[in-house]
C-alpha cells in the first residue's frame, strides 16, 4: 500500500468517524420539524421551545416535541464519503508497472480536488448536513421541483463546487510546493 492510499484511508476514516458519532438531529410533533444540528450520537439533544404559529399561542413548550435522529442525510453523507474514498483509492492505486498517481501531477491534482470537493458540506443554514456530492445528485431534482428557490439551488451547485475545487487545488498546490522545497533542502543537506 503506497503512502497516498494510507493517507486517504486515515483521513477518510477520521472523517467517517466524525460523521458517525455526530449525526444530525431534529425535533418534531408529527407535522412541524425543526433542525437541532449535529450532536453526539449517544447523547440525544434536548428539545427546545419553538415560537408558535397558532393564534393566541406565544411559544410551544419543548415538551410538545420529541427529538429524532435524522437518519436519511446521515446515511447519505456516509455513503457519499465511502464512494469518494473508493474512487480516490482507485485513482491512487499502484499500477502493474509499479508506478502510482501523485498529486504532483496537475491533472491528477484537479481530479483529486474535484473528488474531495464532493465530500465537503454545503453551507445551507437550518438544514441537516448536506455534502456536495448529494447536493449534486439532487440539483436536477431541485430544478424541476417547482419550489420557490429551485432555480437558485440548482444554479448554486456548480458555483459552490467550482469554488471548493479551486480552493482545494490551490491548497494542494501549496502543499506540493512546500513538500518539494523541503525535499530539495534535505537532499542538499545530505549531500
Amino acid at each position: 500500500m503506497n503512502s497516498a492510499k494510507k493517507t486517504i484511508i486515515s483521513i477518510i476514516g477520521i472523517y467517517l468517524l466524525g460523521l458517525l458519532l455526530f449525526p444530525s438531529w431534529y425535533e418534531t410533533n408529527g407535522q412541524y420539524v425543526k433542525q437541532l444540528g449535529l450532536h453526539f450520537l449517544f447523547r440525544r439533544p434536548d428539545a427546545v421551545p419553538v415560537d408558535c404559529y397558532f393564534v393566541g399561542c406565544v411559544t410551544a413548550p419543548a415538551s410538545y416535541f420529541h427529538v429524532v435522529l435524522d437518519r436519511s442525510p446521515w446515511l447519505e453523507a456516509m455513503i457519499n464519503v465511502v464512494f469518494v474514498a473508493s474512487v480516490l483509492l482507485l485513482l491512487f492505486r499502484r499500477r502493474a508497472d509499479g508506478a502510482h498517481a501523485s498529486v504532483r501531477n496537475p491533472r491528477m491534482r484537479w481530479a483529486f480536488s474535484g473528488l474531495v470537493a464532493l465530500i465537503l458540506p454545503v453551507p445551507i443554514p437550518a438544514t441537516p448536513i448536506l455534502l456536495m456530492g448529494m447536493y449534486g445528485v439532487s440539483a436536477p431534482i431541485y430544478l424541476f421541483s417547482g419550489e420557490d428557490n429551485s432555480l437558485v439551488m440548482s444554479v448554486a451547485f456548480p458555483i459552490i463546487f467550482s469554488v471548493y475545487a479551486v480552493l482545494i487545488y490551490l491548497l494542494s498546490t501549496v502543499a506540493v510546493r512546500i513538500s518539494t522545497r523541503l525535499r530539495q533542502q534535505r537532499a542538499r543537506f545530505i549531500d
